[in-house]
């Protein structure tokens, strides 16, 4: 009798862990499309509770478009030679704004962000890309990690997974819903995310409120955070960077990490000796698409 007790305990302490949403890069894809909506008269004492299974209602809170969002893969936007670091991209049409872009690196282990306010008159880049999420992200999981923008000093940004419940809209219930809290140099906000299709639900910052309502997505997408293309050793290297390929590949080219091109080459084996120590990136081309992966010269 102890010991069915006792396993009967387990399977509930079993089904209690996987009712845990969990933050996973093959959940997030491109194809995706959504409204923005300016939000007003928001209860903001409904978002502050953290923990297990939470609900957060802001169904009395007064909505107005204010534009749209989609998730790209870089070759559908203008900047994929600019930024051959990036693989992932958020297009912004902001009501009375010009289009713009943030650019990001999205592998099974993060999703981190490359560039922002691309299209506009002042585009930020970054030397050490800023994490926004790390794979895979569970509950009560806290991530550190320092940043570094363009002729600026080296920043750090804190996410820390510390809920997930239920959020209440004026007209929907999302389900499963991610509390993501940020410290971005002292800088306080709050994302919510829906694990699955993983994409922003609302966020609150300093800024205002922003909900994001997704209204399609495509299907048969395109994994391109996925590397399919090559792998490469040793990592960081001296000399020589190798590279195993999984598919034919037709080029290879190597950049700095601020885009800027050095030299391209169908050799399995570089000669990296010319490059100066510092972070690349090797970008690999195939009649698939291409991919790229960084690599530190020492």
């Amino acid at each position: 009798m102890k010991k069915a007790f006792t396993l009967s305990i387990l399977l509930m302490s079993v089904s209690l862990i996987f009712a845990q949403p969990i933050l996973v890069s093959d959940s997030l894809h491109t194809g995706s499309a959504f409204n923005l909506y300016s939000l007003s008269n928001v209860n903001t004492a409904n978002l502050v509770a953290s923990g297990a299974n939470v609900t957060w209602d802001i169904s009395s809170a007064t909505a107005t478009l204010a534009g749209t969002a989609e998730f790209l893969d870089m070759d559908e936007t203008p900047y994929a030679l600019e930024y051959p670091a990036a693989n992932f991209a958020m297009k912004f049409s902001i009501t009375g704004m010009p289009d713009s872009y943030s650019l990001f690196n999205h592998t099974s282990t993060v999703l981190e962000e490359v560039a922002n306010n691309v299209g506009t008159s002042g585009p930020v880049s970054f030397l050490n890309y800023r994490t926004s999420l790390v794979f895979p992200f569970t509950f009560n999981l806290i991530n550190t990690d320092s940043y570094q923008k363009e002729n600026q000093n080296v920043k750090t940004i804190i996410n820390n997974y510390d809920g997930y419940g239920d959020f209440i809209t004026n007209t929907s219930t999302n389900n499963n819903v991610v509390r993501i809290n940020i410290n971005d140099e002292g800088n306080q906000s709050i994302g919510f995310w829906s694990s699955s299709p993983l994409a922003p639900v609302f966020q609150a910052s300093s800024g205002g409120f922003i909900l994001w309502k997704l209204t399609s997505t495509t299907t048969g997408i395109k994994e391109k955070y996925v590397n399919r293309l090559f792998d490469l050793y040793p990592n960081p290297a001296t000399s020589e960077l190798h590279i195993v390929n999984k598919e034919l590949i037709s080029r290879l080219d190597i950049y700095s990490i601020d885009g800027k091109f050095q030299f391209s080459t169908t050799s399995a084996v570089i000669d990296i000796s010319g490059l100066t120590p510092g972070v690349y990136v090797v970008k690999a081309t195939s009649k698939t698409g291409s991919i790229s992966q960084r690599f530190i010269r020492e």
